[in-house]
């Protein structure tokens, strides 16, 4: 992506909200059972965006956990109407993987790549033209 992206969106209260002026976004797909768990569905939709470029009114509470992949996560949600909003590696807060749900206009997410697919419940829908990773991202995020 050349041009810079603009993402809105926040919880189901308005409590908290996000902005990011995106250079650069990476959305995909994990079916790691975390994620499902956390999410309350068959997967964790979101777009990867460099936190420097993300600018976040209200205080997101945070609950950090070890990843199925050995690191920690945040995981970022409202403390007023318990909405899942983002999550970032943990304790450098390098990126955030923005929750596709909270978008305000979801139109702008398209997967393209599903991570730890080995976990994926046989009945979850998934998009065959994303590139496949059975397990984490193979090599470092690229943004962040």
């Amino acid at each position: 992506m050349t041009d810079r992206t603009t993402l809105t969106g926040g919880c189901l209260c308005g409590a908290v909200r996000y902005r990011a002026e995106a250079s650069a976004t990476l959305p995909y797909v994990c079916w790691c059972a975390d994620c499902r768990r956390w999410g309350g569905g068959p997967a964790h939709w979101a777009v990867v965006v460099a936190s420097r470029e993300v600018a976040i009114e209200g205080a997101p509470r945070v609950h950090v956990v070890t990843a199925e992949s050995g690191r920690e996560v945040a995981r970022y949600f409202c403390g007023a109407c318990g909405g899942h909003l983002f999550t970032s590696p943990w304790p450098e807060v390098s990126r955030y993987s923005l929750k596709a749900g909270t978008l305000d206009d979801p139109t702008l997410y398209e997967a393209q790549h599903e991570i730890w697919a080995r976990s994926r419940a046989p009945w979850a829908d998934r998009n065959p033209e994303a590139d496949r990773h059975e397990a984490g991202f193979p090599g470092p995020v690229p943004i962040g």
